[in-house]
């Protein structure tokens, strides 16, 4: 008897066995794919946390409509604009902006120097209009400042250029000068006679 008590339990264990393992592998099957919709979700939520940062960290900050104008009367002063870089922009203490910036002149030079914009808003016309321009020291001429008060009109009718410019490292090992650019390499330096 004991052979028989032995094949009833097992068959009894046998008949209970897959109805209550195939409600634990429903059960299972749910949590797995529940563990795998929230790793999903997760994941995405990462990627794109990471890709708003990624994206926020390189877009060009926005500047405002008076830095726009000094940067354009700027380039219109530069005998060669094609070579400006503002490095730095300064707001000061009685208004306007103050723009370091570097440029080449007709020599070759590289050259920093400032320039100083004073622009006021006309409240009949909201429009720019400019006080005082000073470029490396010296004031522009109030006639010119009055020709170039006229052209301001185009400037809001026509996009300009928001982004600011990227600043200058604070310490002198940041910065990479090319001096490359600047040495001749003499291939004979002795002369053999």
């Amino acid at each position: 008897m004991s052979e028989e008590e032995e094949i009833q339990k097992q068959t009894v264990i046998e008949d209970e066995k897959p109805i209550s393992s195939l409600a634990e592998k429903l059960r299972q099957e749910k949590i797995n794919k529940k563990k795998k919709q929230n790793k999903i979700i997760i994941a995405a939520i990462s990627v794109s946390i990471i890709s708003v940062g990624f994206w926020w960290l390189t877009k060009p900050f926005k500047a405002s409509e008076e830095y726009a104008v000094c940067r354009t009367l700027l380039e219109l002063k530069l005998p060669y604009p094609h070579t400006l870089y503002v490095s730095e922009v300064n707001d000061m203490i009685r208004g306007g902006l103050r723009l370091w910036y570097t440029y080449t002149d007709a020599f070759g030079e590289y050259r920093m120097e400032r320039f100083i914009c004073k622009l006021a808003r006309d409240p009949e016309t909201n429009t720019l209009n400019i006080e005082k321009l000073t470029m490396n020291k010296l004031e522009v001429a109030r006639d010119e400042i009055a020709s170039l008060n006229s052209a301001l009109i185009y400037f809001q009718e026509n996009p300009l250029v928001l982004n600011y410019p990227t600043a200058l490292p604070d310490s002198l090992n940041d910065l990479q000068f090319q001096t490359n650019a600047f040495r001749r390499y003499k291939l004979n330096m002795q002369k053999i006679y």
